[in-house]
């Protein structure tokens, strides 16, 4: 593993046996926005004149409804400081807000603009965004159980399939936590 990272024991859990996609549960895990790497914000609003066309009309025109204004400083962030995505009601469920940048067909835009810039994996989604449920903090990389909890169906797998290690479902995830190396390093110590 790299050295200023831990990685949890309950990757190594069983789970359900697929990763699902936003289609499937609505994008459960874009209820309460996310918190992005002050360098990531630069990045999308670089991006600002694409990503508009992406985004609800409501809020394309003006970028300064993106992010709200109280800065987070922590030493999870690359920067050490963050902020989080303005949240407003869905609009597939107005009664319950999500990420600002959580679309009616349940896509996130800045997703939806870095296939059509062809930007590759991860693009502009922030970091904590292209790794959910794998959550990197405190120096801990970890399924997020927290999330997953208060919120059921946002686990990102699909119900109903054969179990498998969650380090085997999120590889994807895994690997850009931690790099492709760690993760070999972690399915080596799943064989132990």
């Amino acid at each position: 593993m790299a050295d200023d990272v831990t990685v949890s024991d309950n990757l190594l859990e069983l789970s359900l046996g697929e990763h699902c996609g936003p289609g499937e549960c609505r994008a459960a895990c874009c209820v309460g926005g996310i918190w992005v790497d002050l360098l990531e914000v630069q990045r999308i609003l670089d991006h600002a004149e694409v990503l508009r066309f992406f985004l609800a009309p409501q809020y394309a025109a003006n970028e300064d409804l993106w992010f709200e204004d109280e800065d987070f400083l922590h030493a999870d962030f690359p920067s050490g400081v963050a902020l989080a995505t303005r949240t407003v009601p869905r609009a597939a469920d107005a009664a319950q807000d999500g990420c600002i940048f959580l679309r009616a067909d349940h896509l996130c835009a800045l997703h939806v603009a870095s296939d059509a810039l062809a930007l590759g994996w991860p693009g502009l989604k922030p970091f904590e965004c292209a790794t959910y449920p794998i959550r990197r903090s405190e120096g801990v990389v970890a399924y997020d159980e927290e999330t997953t909890a208060a919120h059921p169906h946002a686990d990102c797998q699909r119900h109903g399939t054969p179990q498998r290690p969650r380090f085997l479902v999120f590889k994807t995830e895994i690997e850009l936590a931690i790099g492709q190396k760690a993760w070999k390093t972690l399915a080596d110590r799943a064989k132990r």
